[in-house]
């Protein structure tokens, strides 16, 4: 059997070393873990707002507006699920034809919130307006 190079005072000396390695690797894994669901709940929020702003523009013949606006901001909390609690979606009716969604959402923080002003992924704060269409 090989006997250790190393002597009485150098044992246990990789445990730090070890230790800080894993710390590292899972501070890591935490951070792309965020970026990831933060990428895609703004990607998600971002699909629904268009969706809806288009929904909006195409209010079919006879229908009151403002009730088929209502039918599609309500479709569209229904289709973010529990990700709606943190989503605030407006009507915007700019009056000159045009008509859409103001969409806001805070995003994914990548720290805790015991820290403030940490980092944030996915946040959006946009308008999306389109001209009213008549859609028979």
């Amino acid at each position: 059997m090989p006997r250790s190079t190393r002597s009485a005072g150098e044992r246990g000396s990789g445990t730090l070393g070890t230790a800080l390695a894993v710390a590292v690797m899972i501070g890591g894994i935490g951070v792309a873990a965020n970026v990831t669901i933060g990428l895609w709940a703004r990607t998600t929020v971002e699909s629904v707002a268009y969706d809806t702003a288009r929904r909006i523009a195409e209010t079919p013949v006879g229908a009151d507006p403002r009730r088929h606006a209502d039918a599609a901001l309500a479709n569209a909390r229904r289709s973010l699920g529990p990700l709606a609690a943190d989503v605030d979606l407006e009507l915007v009716d700019r009056g000159d034809g045009h008509a859409g969604v103001r969409v806001r959402y805070g995003g994914v923080r990548l720290v805790p919130r015991l820290l403030e002003g940490g980092p944030v992924v996915g946040s959006i704060d946009r308008t999306i307006t389109l001209r009213r269409e008549r859609v028979k």
